[in-house]
């Protein structure tokens, strides 16, 4: 079945993602970015410049320090690329490769001895944490069949509609792949329990997540505590579980607690996020899982949040909905 219901980005790809800082230092700011235009400009010396003076204010983030081992490789000076590399897999081993593979700044460096030794850290700093490597893997290649077809259904919209040909050769291609998806994430569940970042690393911790939520409801309220409990012992992001928990009272027919599901209009097109159960303190309700505030959220369709005006927008769906029943 087709569903129009908007998830924004839970496993969007990083390059996606508008560019934080992990200071706010505005010399380490200044640092970083000009770091990180020099390796756009293929000037790796002065990248190298760049990052060292920025890192001496500060280095918890895994991006930039990758950056700069990519700028050290490119220069020659192995040495300074190999202390980058284990400063990035010791901050964060889990994402220092889903990273490399998501910006476009690494594209150059592919099918290169860089990646060769990205992947073999990688795969030594997993082995070495205890994590089920083989289900791991697996479950990347689960999580990529999950958002393959999806992440081109925006585009395709936009250019041919979402009732055209190619949209419904689309469907027809993740609905099979979420078939099959589903039946593996179950009888790992059965096996398992809920493979969170424990057992299978931070960055492949939301996959079985991913499935289960674009699963069928008989399936999701069959895991929806198990799911819960992972996130309560931090082996889920709770941020990403709230996705799920409204998506079961939407299709229970329920509002929505956190504000994560949006729907559209087949008239005018427009955006509009479905009934939520308090939306004068949503903020406040999103903030208790780790969400920022909704207006940040909808800013990604280009939509104003207005709780009064939704108020009245989802009483009259409901009438629209009543009137057709009869």
């Amino acid at each position: 079945m087709k569903n129009f219901i908007i998830l924004f980005a839970v496993a969007a790809s990083f390059s996606l993602k508008a560019q934080t800082f992990s200071s706010a230092n505005p010399d380490y700011i200044k640092n970083v970015k000009a770091g990180e235009q020099a390796l756009l400009s293929e000037n790796y010396d002065s990248c190298l410049v760049y990052y060292k003076q920025g890192f001496q204010i500060k280095q918890t983030s895994v991006l930039s320090t990758l950056r700069a081992a990519a700028c050290a490789y490119s220069l020659g000076d192995s040495t300074y690329m190999d202390d980058q590399l284990d400063i990035a897999f010791g901050l964060d081993w889990g994402v220092s490769k889903n990273i490399y593979e998501g910006y476009p700044e690494f594209e150059y460096l592919q099918d290169t001895p860089f990646s060769t030794m990205i992947n073999e850290r990688w795969e030594t700093t997993a082995k070495a944490s205890g994590v089920n490597f083989e289900l791991m893997n697996e479950l990347e290649q689960i999580g990529f069949e999950d958002q393959v077809y999806r992440q081109q259904m925006r585009s395709v919209d936009e250019e041919y509609g979402r009732e055209s040909s190619r949209m419904d050769s689309l469907w027809k291609l993740q609905n099979f792949a979420d078939s099959v998806n589903t039946d593996r994430i179950v009888e790992i569940l059965e096996e398992y329990g809920y493979p969170g970042k424990s057992m299978v690393g931070p960055a492949e911790a939301s996959t079985a997540f991913l499935v289960i939520q674009h699963a069928d409801l008989e399936i999701q309220q069959r895991y929806v505590e198990l799911i819960v409990a992972a996130a309560d012992a931090e082996e889920i992001r709770w941020s990403s579980v709230a996705l799920l928990v409204d998506r079961i009272n939407m299709r229970k027919g329920n509002p929505q607690k956190y504000g994560t599901q949006l729907g559209r209009d087949k008239e005018t097109g427009e955006y509009y996020f479905s009934e939520i159960e308090q939306p004068f303190k949503i903020d406040s309700v999103r903030g208790t899982v780790g969400l920022g505030p909704l207006q940040k959220y909808a800013d990604n369709w280009s939509y104003t949040w207005d709780p009064e005006i939704h108020i009245k927008k989802a009483q009259e769906r409901k009438k629209k909905k009543s009137a057709k029943k009869e």
